[in-house]
This record gives C-alpha cells, structure tokens and sequence, in this order.
C-alpha cells in the first residue's frame, strides 16, 4: 500500500507514484509495518500522541468471507465492547485526533474496545461492489472473529444501530448487550419529510464535492452534524476525516445504499437483549423522537437524552463523560 502525505489517501496500485489528487510523490507503507497478503491479520503501529502507552493503538487487518481485507483496532482490557460503524470511519485519522481519541480511551478503562473500518472505507480494501446489509454484515462478522469473540456488547453508532440489531438477532448468545448512539428505527425514505428529488441531489453532490474544502460543500455535509457556530478545527478535523475515509464515489454509493432503508420495526421489536438507546436532544442529522421510538419498540430498552445537538462520535469532554458514564452504569446493571 502506499499513501499520499498530503491529502492522505491511500492506493492499492504498487504501479502508482504521484497521487491522482495533488501530484505529491506517495510514500510506500506509510506508517504501515509487517503487511502481509495472508490472511494472518498484519500488525500496524500508529503514533498515538499524548496517549498513554497502554492505549497505543494497534491495527491488524482480517479477511471478510468474502476476500475483502478489513481493518481493525483493539485497546484497552475487559469485556469486548465494539464500535459498529457510523458514517464514515478511519482508524488512523480518529487516533490522531485528540477530542476523539478521549471518547475511545474513556471506555478503553473499562472495555476491551474493537473499532473498525467497514470495506471501502478507512485503511480496510477499496470495494466497487453495492454496499447491502449483508455486506455490513459480513465485515462485523469478520471483525469478531478475528478476535476470538466469544461475548461481545454491541454500540451501534448512527446507521450502525441498524447492523448492530441485525447481527444480535442473528447471533443470539453471542451478544450480551446493546449500545444504540444517535440512532433511527426509521430510514430516511421512511421519514414523513423525505424528499427523493433533494436526496438525489445530495447524492450528485457528495459525488461532485466529496471532501472538498470550500466554503459551500462543506456547509452542506457538516451542516448534519455541527451547529453553524461549532469550533472550526473540529469542522477541520470532521472534514479530513471525510477526505481521507472514502472517495468521492464510494461515499456516494455508501449514502445511497443508506437512504434506501425503510422502516426498520421489525428488526429492532426482535432484539432479546438489555439495550440502551442514546441520543442528543438537539440531533440535527437524526432527530431525539427516533431515538424515542426506537426505545419504545425495543423490548425493555432504557433511554437516555443528552443536553446536545452533536450527532458525530462525542468529541465535547462533558458529553463524552455522561455518555461514558451512561454505558458504565448500564453494564454494570
């Protein structure tokens, strides 16, 4: 693998040397040791800043039933706690970013924490196949089994809530807890204010702009996840996320695949474990009442409101300590 030290983006092609975005020489294996093509998972050592050395991140790679290499990062020590997904991931670039870092590290006190990146996102293999539940299936599947999981505690982030449920009712006795952040019962066509001509749009936006550091591409993605007066390095930080996460066209279809969800009751009226259901009261990007519906339907789930609007990963120390706090409690139930 080699990548590019300006815009970060990585390429599978060994034949390439400039990167097709900026023209910078890439560099080979950047920050990358030990990458091996067998399906033994390959070992890489991020620098990880300030962090203690007891949460160095690592990352290895595993190989999803279908061939696809899969990136995953495990800190910390206790019960597997593992971080399903939610928009777009990327393991490196969270680690670098401290505020985030904070989120992960909290739980790492208490958890053994498995993070990682879906195929065509983050440092896992590029995919131009149709992103499907089964294929968000397959790479959680693969995670866990790389690591020998024989219990685990689900936290389903944003859309992840929805793999989370599916892969607890598919699995029962495998999974002992589930933990749903700014998460929806209801896919977006579901939505009484669902507008398929402004969806279309989006989609032909992110496949125009994805990424794109200018003043009006950025409003439209970061305007679903920050206040108009959030701190601008953390709109920074969310924006390389987002160039470095996927490109233009994989971000494309991954949204696409994503508004195509219906009404996901069922799904969530089958879950048979104690469940948590997390939400900011202000969500710009999924509003509280989801969150409220989904606990409703959920058999037994508690619910717990936060006073935020952020719907990203917490990054505010204040939110991330009542979220933290919020899961402690509930395992310890």
């Amino acid at each position: 693998m080699k990548r590019c030290p300006e815009c970060r983006r990585d390429y599978y092609d060994e034949t390439l040397s400039f990167c097709l975005e900026d023209g910078t020489p890439l560099l080979l294996g950047a920050m990358l040791v030990g990458q091996t093509t067998s399906d033994e998972p390959a070992t890489a050592i991020l620098s990880a800043g300030s962090a203690s050395v007891e949460h160095e991140q690592r990352i290895k790679f595993c190989t999803t039933s279908d061939g696809f290499r899969v990136a995953y990062s495990l800190i910390g020590s206790g019960p597997l706690l593992v971080r399903v997904l939610g928009h777009f991931t990327h393991l490196e670039i969270e680690w670098e970013w401290p505020d985030l870092r904070f989120f992960w590290e909290r739980l790492a006190e208490r958890f053994s924490v498995l993070r990682y990146d879906g195929r065509g996102v983050g440092l896992s293999d590029p995919f131009a196949g149709e992103f499907t539940e089964e294929t968000r299936q397959r790479d959680l599947a693969a995670v866990l089994s790389a690591v020998e999981a024989e219990s685990s505690i689900l936290l389903g982030i944003s859309e992840g809530g929805w793999t989370a449920a599916a892969y607890a009712n598919q699995h029962p006795g495998r999974i002992s807890r589930l933990i749903l952040y700014g998460s929806y019962r209801r896919g977006a066509r579901a939505r009484p204010e669902y507008d398929y001509e402004e969806e279309d749009a989006t989609v032909t936006l992110i496949r125009k702009g994805w990424g794109r550091d200018s003043p009006a591409m950025r409003q439209l993605f970061t305007s679903h996840f920050f206040r108009p007066d959030a701190d601008p390095k953390l709109i920074a930080h969310f924006n390389e996320l987002q160039r470095a996460s996927a490109d233009p066209e994989t971000a494309a279809r991954y949204y696409d695949s994503l508004r195509s969800r219906g009404d996901g009751g069922e799904i969530f009226a089958q879950v048979d474990v104690p469940t948590i259901v997390i939400h900011c009261q202000e969500d710009l990007a999924v509003s509280a009442d989801e969150g409220r519906l989904l606990a409703s339907i959920i058999p037994g789930a508690q619910l717990v409101l936060l006073p935020s609007g952020t719907h990203y990963f917490p990054t505010d120390r204040e939110v991330v300590n009542k979220v933290v706090g919020s899961i402690y409690r509930f395992v310890a139930d």
